[in-house]
């Protein structure tokens, strides 16, 4: 077999080329390889037209973003200060709903119109979830149907994407994996529950599209990011994407007249806040910990819903290379 040489590197080697592609690195020699065979088999090239739509699962906390490849310069500045991702990303769009309010009770939308980045208020990074289409009167049974359950959740998720997601046109839909936590409890928790019921409900949704548009469109390339193997990115995750904002050569790219233009400053003035009130001492310290802990959750949900897609595109660009630089991937038992 021309996979021979492959064969003959190290177990830490063909691990470290699965984590470099997104891939789960544990298994024998032979499991990791054809690992990365069956993964270099059905690899289909991300074009440069390419609008990916990265989407952070949650009910109070659901996040997501748009966003387009830009093409690499020769020599990625990132490279250098041993980012895990050189390359950078045009970001069009970027939210993050609370689900779980109803419609007329949500946050004001943002305005904030300066060009220097503002005092985020506590529901200023949160914005509506889409209005619920006009609807039959509802008799009193109606009226004590629990909110979570699947007929609710399924008109939901609809809202959802019809309203926020589908006008964005995304060609491929990336959604973190979620895992059934139990937090050492004897079973598992019932908002546990209820977010894999979204998220299975998103998948169905977007599958159908697919399907409906003949593989393409809406819902091409539906895949699911892995939280293993995105941890790398976890820790200290909202100060690397406000690196990426503020470098000189961003790695994150704002186009002017994007809808994401408002909340990257908000984002980026939540961080200022964040290093002013971490500064403090005593008394005060103590009095802004709560608001700099409600940001700060806010502002996780926003950074993963960019760096999920940033990884992603890495991890497509890192396989690419691997199999030019390996073509014996590509060939047959």
């Amino acid at each position: 077999m021309t996979t021979q040489p492959l064969l003959k590197e190290s177990a830490a080697t063909l691990k470290a080329l699965c984590a470099s592609c997104g891939l789960p690195k544990t298994g024998a020699k032979r499991v990791l390889l054809d690992r990365l065979r069956h993964a270099a088999r059905h690899f289909h090239p991300i074009p440069s037209t390419a609008r990916i739509l990265s989407i952070d699962l949650g009910l109070k906390n659901f996040a997501f973003s748009l966003l387009t490849p830009v093409k690499p310069p020769k020599h990625p500045a990132a490279a250098s200060n041993n980012s895990p991702i050189t390359f950078p990303v045009h970001l069009h769009a970027w939210q993050r709903l609370d689900l779980t309010l109803p419609s007329g009770s949500q946050p004001a939308n943002i305005t904030t119109t300066s060009k220097k980045p503002t005092k985020p208020s506590k529901s200023s990074l949160t914005t509506p979830p889409p209005p619920p289409p006009p609807s039959p009167p509802e008799d009193a049974t109606q009226r004590t149907t629990d909110p979570f359950s699947p007929t609710a959740l399924s008109q939901l998720t609809l809202n959802l994407i019809r309203t926020h997601l589908l006008p964005l046109r995304p060609t491929h839909v990336l959604i973190e994996r979620q895992r059934f936590r139990t937090g050492g409890a004897a079973a598992i928790f019932e908002w546990t529950l209820r977010v894999n019921t979204l998220e299975a409900m998103l998948h169905a949704a977007f599958a159908a599209l697919n399907h409906h548009h003949g593989g393409g469109g809406a819902g091409n390339g539906i895949g699911t990011v892995s939280r293993t193997a995105y941890k790398m990115l976890k820790k200290e995750k909202v100060e690397l994407l406000g690196r990426f904002l503020k470098e000189d050569v961003p790695m994150v790219v704002v186009p002017e007249k994007g809808e994401a233009n408002e909340m990257v400053r908000l984002f980026l003035g939540g961080l200022e806040e964040k290093e002013k009130k971490g500064g403090r001492g005593g008394r005060r310290k103590a009095e802004g910990k709560k608001e700099v802990d409600e940001l700060m959750t806010k502002m996780d949900d926003l950074s993963d819903a960019v760096l999920q897609g940033m990884v992603w595109l890495q991890w497509q660009r890192n396989l690419e290379t691997l199999i030019q630089e390996r073509p014996e991937l590509l060939d047959g038992e």
